[in-house]
């Protein structure tokens, strides 16, 4: 398959890590992490932002709160429709931020979270949000 852009460079704009301590011990979590990808296109540029958000809500309480966002900045190589921007964005981007989550959680001393594998198929129907629909179970 050939790619339609290639990664320039990438960085992480933003962290933010709050530990939840008011949850009881044996509570069973939930965590539905919301994707969010965002693209800018400027002549031969592609701008990229793509972030992951981990919440408490009302009906399911969660381990931590956590907000990262990614930046990378792809060269165009070969033109194409918005859809494949967002997958082959995706494609390249989010290992970096997968292993940027699973380290942040590590280093918090708290038991890793890894952050599902996602269909890019499916990412690229919906350019803006991504929702896994494996939603994860944690004890």
């Amino acid at each position: 398959m050939e790619k339609h852009i290639k990664l320039l460079t990438f960085r992480i704009n933003e962290i933010e890590f709050k530990f939840n301590g008011a949850i009881k011990p044996g509570t069973a979590f939930k965590i539905m992490p919301k994707i969010e990808n965002k693209l800018g296109v400027n002549d031969k540029n592609l701008f990229v932002n793509l972030s992951v958000r981990v919440n408490e809500d009302i009906s399911s309480p969660v381990p931590f709160n956590l907000n990262v966002v990614m930046f990378g900045h792809f060269a165009i190589e070969n033109p194409a429709d918005q859809a494949t921007y967002v997958k082959e964005s995706i494609e390249t981007l989010y290992p970096f931020l997968r292993a940027a989550v699973t380290s942040i959680t590590a280093n918090c001393n708290i038991p890793p979270y890894v952050l599902p594998v996602i269909n890019t198929d499916e990412a690229s129907a919906q350019p803006s949000e991504v929702d896994n629909k494996n939603k994860e179970n944690l004890n």
